[in-house]
């Protein structure tokens, strides 16, 4: 009898055991996205992810609006930015589908009032941020409180000469989509709005999203925020039409899925018109820049190869897309805050729940067969913190004698605790071309302190220099 009541003790904590549902991925994600976030001090975020052409998952985190106290859901609206530009992008392609526009045509051809100077400039320049077109960003002429009619903008930009000549290289510019969405204009008879509001919104059901005009009352929209010495305040409340292709659409996580589902069923655009957008582009030398294509940022991790573009405004908010081209998942993020490039890891974190490997937090450390060479990235880490220049970094890095140029926040100062090799990518004696560089070795770190873990990634080039450094703070 006591046999008996033992073995059905047994029997009842298996068949517990068996039908006990474990944590789901779904649960595993909310409760690491909530804690990022607040650990960032992000006020909301909001988070899609398509797998294999179908939604599994559009969910809010946080507080919308902090006046109001709303929690930010799915379909909460959140300026995308510079995301808009592959908006503008499609909507170009269309018309090159349709034999309207060709890639290669002078954009004179299709807009008036342009100066000689930029006689040699195409549309594919434009697409491709190869066209030497000084940023108006870059100088403080541009004005978020006054609308701008077309020539006048064109006038603005051309106010700075060339930066280099057309396809020499390559240098982003937010100067080149607006003139991209004049061209639609003339090209398509419509507005640039109605045109991609036919053409990209409604074929792909995006319910939800729209352009941003400053005096409309927006649904379910999340305010954006800027931070001021620690303290958020309210973003700039207007932007101008005629830059909104180049960031003026506001959308939610499941509207930007149901995009990546139209766009990679062919709902928008055929199949090789995207592979021509995702392939690298050729400067007039020939030489392919591998990382850039047609509005789209082309990159890989540990054999994973994607396609990405970040979005920031000055209204407060940030977004990114990652879509990895071989693994059938894309990953969408919108926040209304602009921390750099936490909005970044967020995606790369979540991807990693549906494919692992597909982050740097995941790589186990290895044995370091260079210390001394550690070392000097530590030293290096240091004078960014410091704003101080390094002979460790390459020639288009360096600025001696002055202040560095990569931001004090790429930088770490203070006690370590660990600063451990994850791994060493060689990447073959002819290396790899990375944004203009010759990229030979990848160096991949953990940074371990007491106010917490960063993750670097160094890009270090054939004679030694570091080319890129990436922090990815937990």
């Amino acid at each position: 009898m006591r046999h008996a009541k033992v073995l059905s003790a047994i029997l009842i904590l298996v068949a517990t055991v068996a039908w006990t549902p474990a944590v789901s991925p779904d649960a595993a994600i909310d409760e690491f996205v909530r804690a990022y976030i607040k650990r960032h001090a992000v006020p909301s975020a909001a988070i899609a992810v398509v797998r294999n052409g179908r939604i599994v998952k559009a969910t809010g985190y946080g507080i919308a609006n902090l006046e109001l106290d709303v929690p930010a859901t799915d379909r909460s609206l959140y300026e995308i930015g510079s995301i808009s530009k592959q908006f503008t992008a499609e909507a170009v392609m269309a018309l090159v589908e349709e034999g309207k526009l060709g890639l290669d045509d002078p954009i004179a051809r299709h807009l008036p009032g342009t100066p000689p100077a930029w006689s040699a400039i195409t549309i594919r320049h434009l697409l491709s941020h190869t066209s030497g077109l000084h940023d108006w960003e870059a100088g403080s002429a541009f004005s978020y409180r006054r609308e701008y009619a077309p020539q006048e903008f064109i006038d603005l930009v051309a106010r700075d000469p060339l930066d280099f000549a057309p396809g020499e290289r390559y240098a982003y510019t937010n100067s080149s989509h607006p003139l991209l969405g004049l061209i639609v204009e003339r090209v398509s008879g419509k507005s640039y709005e109605q045109f991609v509001a036919e053409r990209i919104f409604k074929p792909a059901g995006m319910t939800d999203t729209r352009f941003r005009h400053p005096e409309e009352i927006v649904p379910r929209r999340a305010a954006g925020y800027v931070d001021h010495e620690g303290t958020l305040q309210n973003g700039e409340p207007l932007r101008p039409r005629i830059i909104a292709p180049n960031g003026g659409i506001m959308s939610s996580a499941t509207d930007m899925a149901k995009w990546q589902i139209a766009l990679g069923g062919g709902v928008l655009l055929k199949r090789a018109t995207l592979d021509q957008m995702w392939a690298p582009i050729r400067l007039n030398s020939g030489k392919p820049f591998n990382n850039v294509g047609l509005a789209w940022f082309i990159e890989s991790f540990r054999g994973h190869r994607y396609v990405v573009h970040n979005g920031s405004t000055a209204g407060g908010y940030s977004s990114v897309i990652y879509r990895y081209l071989d693994d059938g998942l894309a990953v969408v993020v919108l926040m209304n805050v602009d921390r750099w490039n936490v909005v970044n890891v967020l995606a790369t974190r979540i991807a990693n729940f549906y494919i692992p490997g597909l982050d740097i937090s995941g790589i186990r450390e290895t044995a370091d067969p260079d210390p001394a060479l550690s070392r000097r990235f530590v030293d290096l880490l240091a004078a960014v913190a410091e704003g101080r220049d390094s002979e460790l970094l390459v020639d288009r890095l360096r600025n001696p004698g002055k202040a560095s140029r990569l931001p004090a926040g790429f930088g770490y100062r203070g006690d370590l605790a660990r600063f451990a090799l994850l791994e060493r990518v060689d990447l073959g004696e002819r290396g790899e071309e990375k944004f203009g560089n010759i990229v030979r070795w990848l160096y991949r770190y953990r940074l371990v302190s007491k106010a917490g873990t960063i993750y670097y990634t160094f890009q270090v080039t054939p004679e030694g220099k570091v080319a890129s450094l990436v922090p990815e703070k937990e």
